[in-house]
């Protein structure tokens, strides 16, 4: 029951809908973009350094306007329309609510999910900033909601957090940066023993080759959200193995950590989709064996590995509970069973919260507005 990644990567029942219905609700959203306009001098005849004919020697006709007095009255034209587009800006920022923005949990442990949640009524768009990365919030009606994981030997201690709200005119209404603190999480220790053919598979090249093989299909953004509640185990087996495990092989360092959690069982056990999505790879490596992997959108995958048969293929849809393989003890393992990792963002975390109702990243759970993080810097105001 053995599987890791590089350690040097940097990256009774609810009720459920089902991926199309949810389809129809959500939609994704891009970053917010903030419009700027601007004029050419040739069209201006007002612009700095602007060469205006003179006038012709005769008067004009009665009741006609000189070239200056035209001039005056589209200025005053021109004043007139910018004071009302400030007002209009105004009317539409106090039409605005102030976003209110949540960080779920607090504090983060170490291979945690973390989940964002923006209510800003009347808001065209949201982004979030993490670690160099900007990615957009998917929008839910005056919802926008975004997911990161927390590797599960990420550093602990204060990290900033950056988000944006954009309005329907393209206008900031808020950049807020906060600090999150990450906390350490005691995880256990193995000394695990392995020889014979296995022992090759500990080669570090050989563990860095499967992560490359499979990091591009869990780690592209699917803009839509194509699952919703718990998610289901994706066997009937007992747990053998938790998420976080430092691992140490024939006595030597520490080396790796254990990426997901394993189920116990006999080959050919059935192995179902713990929730809806669509199979982004189906495939071999030579430490993970046979396996699959799911994308149930929002930067939400996960994959399932070790498997005797696999039973779909790159492209299908899937729902919650579909039969996608059989358990087996392809790759890297010293017995049938299951690997079944949660990936977010391309970060392995712990899939136990995913299965527990009371824990799991609710995006669409009830929020008091007196927990929110304090706005400071409303890019309105």
């Amino acid at each position: 029951m053995l599987d890791s990644a590089d350690p040097e990567r940097i990256v009774t029942g609810p009720v459920r809908l089902s991926r199309r219905t949810l389809l129809r609700v959500f939609v994704g959203v891009g970053a917010g973009l903030l419009l700027t306009a601007c004029g050419d001098d040739d069209l201006d005849p007002f612009a700095t350094g602007r060469q205006v004919a003179p006038p012709p020697a005769s008067d004009p006709p009665d009741g006609a306007d000189t070239p200056v007095a035209q001039a005056q009255a589209d200025q005053q034209d021109g004043g007139q329309a910018q004071a009302q587009a400030a007002q209009e800006q105004i009317v539409v920022a106090q039409e605005i609510a102030e976003p209110q923005v949540y960080v779920m949990p607090s504090p983060i442990s170490q291979g945690e999910t973390v989940l964002v949640v923006v209510e800003a009524p009347g808001a065209e768009t949201a982004s979030l900033w993490w670690q160099g990365q900007t990615f957009s919030l998917l929008r839910s009606e005056d919802r926008f909601v975004g997911f990161f994981g927390i590797d599960a030997n990420a550093q602990v201690g204060p990290q900033a957090l950056g988000i944006s709200v954009w309005g329907p005119r393209g206008e900031q209404l808020l950049w807020q940066e906060t600090v999150i603190e990450i906390v350490a999480y005691e995880w256990t220790i193995d000394n695990i023993q392995i020889d014979g053919p296995n022992a090759a598979l500990l080669d570090p090249s050989v563990r860095r080759a499967d992560e490359s093989a499979r990091r591009p299909f869990q780690t592209t953004l699917s803009p839509e959200l194509h699952w919703l509640g718990v998610f289901n185990p994706p066997a009937d087996g007992q747990i053998t193995a938790l998420y976080g495990e430092q691992r140490s092989f024939n006595g030597g360092p520490i080396s790796e950590y254990h990426t997901g959690m394993d189920f116990g069982g006999e080959t050919g056990a059935a192995i179902k989709a713990a929730n809806s999505g669509v199979v982004s790879w189906a495939g071999r490596t030579r430490r993970r064996g046979n396996g699959i992997i799911v994308d149930h959108g929002a930067g939400i995958f996960t994959g399932y590995y070790h498997l005797s048969e696999v039973l779909q293929t790159s492209g299908t849809v899937v729902e919650q509970g579909d039969l996608i393989g059989r358990m087996g003890a392809t790759g890297l393992a010293t017995g049938p069973h299951l690997h079944w990792e949660v990936v977010v963002r391309g970060v392995t975390v712990n899939p136990l919260p995913w299965i527990r109702l009371l824990e799991y990243p609710d995006p669409f759970q009830d929020l008091n507005p007196a927990n929110a993080l304090k706005s400071t810097n409303l890019a309105r105001s």
